[in-house]
């Protein structure tokens, strides 16, 4: 099976579309709710600002995701899980 995604940015559109995809036969139509819309920089606009508990939430995810993938790579070793429930 093959995925395509299509951007319709005429909403009268839409369903015109969806009749002629559906006549082509053997294809499944689903509804995506749209993306959000980018800035000039291309990057998806935040509408608020962050409070200091998301923003130290965000680096320490940063944080974790970083050992994470130094682990995946070699650069760091973890224990085992059998070595941290032994310690407790």
């Amino acid at each position: 099976m093959t995925r395509l995604i299509i951007d319709i940015h005429d909403p009268k559109k839409e369903k015109e579309v969806a009749e002629r995809l559906l006549k082509i036969g053997g294809v499944q139509i689903e509804r995506a709710e749209s993306s959000p819309r980018k800035t000039a920089q291309g990057k998806p606009g935040i509408k608020r600002a962050l409070t200091s508990k998301e923003k130290k939430f965000v680096a320490e995810l940063r944080q974790a995701l970083k050992e994470v993938n130094d682990h995946i790579t070699g650069k760091k070793k973890f224990q085992s899980a059998r070595e941290f429930l032994h310690e407790l």
